[in-house]
């Protein structure tokens, strides 16, 4: 079963005419079925020429419904991609496509959702027989026959799409995949030749991380020989770029299946957080009963009693170095960690609970309401940035909550999505950029939020100066500058929806002075809308090749 991540959603084509901000933000939980391939943008400003030969592509949503069915959660929609080819001649290709799973596939023969068990749950609601389907529909399989609707993530592990040619992979929380072909986008089922989802497991993160320096991918599953047991075994890999093939070096049992969406690497450490937040495996047998309310159930804090335990493991002996017990919290996204003197020190974005997984705002029918998810601001709990100085000698670990105040404002920029400068991952690094989140800038709206740079060292908070009715669709990419050893010397690359008309636009955005230095929009008069993407990757020139 895909366990599908946080962050908002959805976009539907409107046009170039006027319209209210806040009608522009509800639309981005609306269908846009428009598909097109390499359709000329319009540039504005000057695209750095290290971009050149390089393609953005992200993940996303792009449909909430087929046929007699919708999708009640945000986190269930069908995985749409965008991409923006940076040619040789300056000119930018724009692209949108959605992910061929076969999930997709089933559900465009049927003209209706293929059954499944989603994250939120399907309206109306299956019958018995179709309940009965969508468990074996989900259940984990070794082959292409499965549920993969992979609308999360991207990530680039050097494997070659059927035809030959460059390839990144989607994923989700799990060990189904997709090959996407880099050039045309097109998806196929792909595996490992020795892992699996029917032989070992379910549950993986959606965030791989590089080994710092190489191109070597380290992630994580969870294996559970019965659905019966609590217990989990936790297996921590690595896959040699272009591999298809993993090396499982570290292995161990815990006393239960925690949900964990991202991991750390230093050079020589994996770091990995046991959050007590359980997921129920037994729970999902209640998709059976009318009643069932999703995935989202499924997951159970037990901070009152339990802390959150973090493990490094030594990459080269295979072996624990330590495990730090600290008070109990919960993180989607991990910012960066890397090796200092006798530790290592993992910086992160989280809450004290998982409350987050449940909350009401993520679904459709919320965001959808203005008044709805403009109430939520009295539940709404922003993220903390925290340190976690972590001794290899077993002395006591050292947290520290970071700094979030732009101090000549005053005004707090809470953030998710950290990104860090691909080339100071796991390494002593100053700086990391993220998505203000909901309510930014104090405000009363949801729909409120910019880009920060946030420098550890210095203290200083700059949010990315835009109009209050841009609204940024998910998260950044970093590309460094090859000819600048700043660590923020590149661009980021950012989507916005264009509050006065519904328009996406891809915004280059210089990182040191968080000014931007160029647009890419549609065609001239075939502006469009794009799905809030949760993530994607950046394909350089000689990855391509």
């Amino acid at each position: 079963m895909m366990l599908p991540l946080l962050g908002l959603v959805l976009m539907a084509v409107h046009g170039t005419r006027a319209m209210d901000s806040e009608e522009v933000y509800t639309s981005l939980y609306e269908t846009s079925a428009v598909q097109f391939l390499d359709a000329p943008g319009h540039v504005q400003g000057s695209v750095p020429s290290y971009l050149r030969g390089g393609k953005l592509i992200r993940n996303g949503c792009g449909r909430f419904e087929m046929g007699k069915h919708s999708f009640s959660h945000v986190f269930d929609c069908f995985s749409k991609l965008h991409s923006w080819d940076f040619r040789d001649d300056g000119s930018v290709l724009v692209s949108a496509k959605f992910l061929t799973s076969n999930f997709f596939n089933k559900s465009t023969e049927m003209d209706d959702l293929w059954p499944s068990i989603y994250f939120g749950v399907e309206s109306p609601r299956f019958d018995l027989a179709k309940r009965t389907a969508a468990m074996k529909n989900s259940m984990p399989s070794s082959d292409a026959n499965t549920f993969d609707n992979l609308n999360v993530n991207l990530f680039n592990l050097g494997r070659r799409s059927p035809t030959g040619g460059a390839s990144v992979t989607a994923l989700t929380d799990g060990l189904t995949f997709r090959a996407v072909d880099v050039e045309s986008l097109d998806a196929t089922f792909t595996q490992f030749e020795n892992l699996n989802a029917a032989d070992n497991g379910t549950m993986s993160s959606a965030h791989p991380k590089h080994v710092p320096g190489t191109r070597t991918t380290v992630n994580y599953y969870l294996s559970n020989d019965s659905m019966l047991k609590e217990k989990a075994k936790l297996h921590i890999y690595k896959q040699e770029f272009g591999s298809d093939t993993v090396d499982v070096f570290f292995e161990t049992e815990i006393d239960f299946t925690p949900y964990m969406h991202s991991i750390s690497v230093t050079p020589n450490y994996a770091i990995v957080a046991l959050y007590p937040c359980h997921f129920k495996e037994m729970c999902v047998m209640k998709s059976m009963e009318r009643s069932w309310t999703g995935v989202s159930g499924c997951f159970e804090w037990d901070g009152s009693s339990n802390s959150t335990k973090i493990l490094v493991v030594d990459m080269n002996s295979g072996k624990l170095a330590t495990r730090a017990e600290v008070p109990a919290f919960f993180s989607l996204h991990h910012a960066n960690a890397y090796e200092s003197g006798d530790g290592v020190v993992l910086d992160l974005n989280g809450w004290d609970d998982s409350t987050i997984l449940h909350q009401a705002v993520f679904e459709k029918d919320v965001l959808l309401d203005v008044d709805a998810r403009n109430a939520f601001k009295s539940d709404f709990i922003p993220p903390f940035f925290r340190r976690y100085e972590i001794s290899l000698q077993g002395e006591e670990t050292v947290i520290t909550d970071l700094p979030t105040v732009d101090a000549d404002t005053g005004v707090d920029y809470p953030f998710d999505f950290p990104l860090v400068n691909p080339l100071f991952a796991g390494v002593n690094y100053c700086i990391v950029w993220g998505q203000n989140s909901p309510f930014g800038g104090g405000s009363d709206s949801y729909s409120a939020g910019t880009w920060v740079k946030n420098n550890i060292c210095t203290g200083s908070v700059t949010p990315l100066s835009f109009p209050p009715t841009a609204f940024p669709t998910g998260d950044a990419l970093f590309v460094p500058d090859p000819s600048s050893d700043d660590e923020d010397g590149g661009v980021l690359l950012v989507c916005f929806r264009d509050g006065t008309d519904g328009s996406t636009f891809l915004s280059v955005v210089d990182a040191k002075g968080m000014q931007e230095v160029a647009r890419v929009r549609g065609a001239d008069g075939e502006d469009f809308s794009m799905p809030y993407a949760f993530h994607g990757v950046w394909v350089p020139k000689e990855e391509r090749e």
